[in-house]
């Protein structure tokens, strides 16, 4: 069981190369590749899944996602599984923002909600998953994987506390599920 908070930080699943015709790169949506690992990845976090080893009390019980339409569609799937996915606060400010205000928004995040998933993009997601951990995370060494998952335990009491260099990893999952 972990203390404090604990933060989920997901990177969406493979998305086409190209927007649809006449949109931009916001809209782009998954490519097969992506909707098969994001589905997997939601049978294993799914009530019927084995929740990736973690407790049941280290879901999420909150999910800030980016608005563009791959973090979207990831969303949907991850949680899909779930009889009672836990509520989606879509953010703009996901799509090409830094890591710091990714931190900035989870500090805003209710002291009654234990776990937060994040769901957005690179290069953000990957330094954000670089700049949690006391230590290196070696399994990233090669970069943060479409579809990858990094689960973080934070040893704070609030999420306004949160800060780098602070979480312990709880689990890294990647790609094929």
């Amino acid at each position: 069981m972990a203390t404090g908070r604990v933060l989920w930080v997901l990177r969406h699943a493979k998305a086409l190369r190209r927007p649809p015709v006449g949109g931009a790169d916001h809209g782009r949506t998954l490519a097969p590749r992506g909707r098969r690992d994001a589905d997997a990845l939601g049978k294993c976090l799914g009530d019927q899944g084995d929740h990736l080893g973690l407790a049941d009390d280290l879901m999420p019980r909150l999910v800030l996602c980016s608005t563009a339409a791959r973090t979207v569609e990831t969303t949907a799937r991850v949680l899909a599984g779930l009889a009672k996915p836990p509520p989606v606060t879509y953010l703009p400010s996901f799509y090409g923002g830094s890591p710091e205000e990714v931190l900035e928004q989870v500090s805003m995040v209710d002291e009654e909600i234990s776990a937060v998933m994040v769901v957005g993009h690179n290069p953000t997601f990957e330094a954000l998953v670089a700049a949690m951990p006391r230590s290196p995370v070696p399994s990233l060494s090669g970069g943060f994987a479409t579809c990858g998952l990094v689960v973080f335990n934070l040893p704070v009491r609030r999420w306004d506390e949160i800060a780098p260099r602070t979480a312990a990893v709880l689990g890294v999952f990647l790609p094929p599920f």
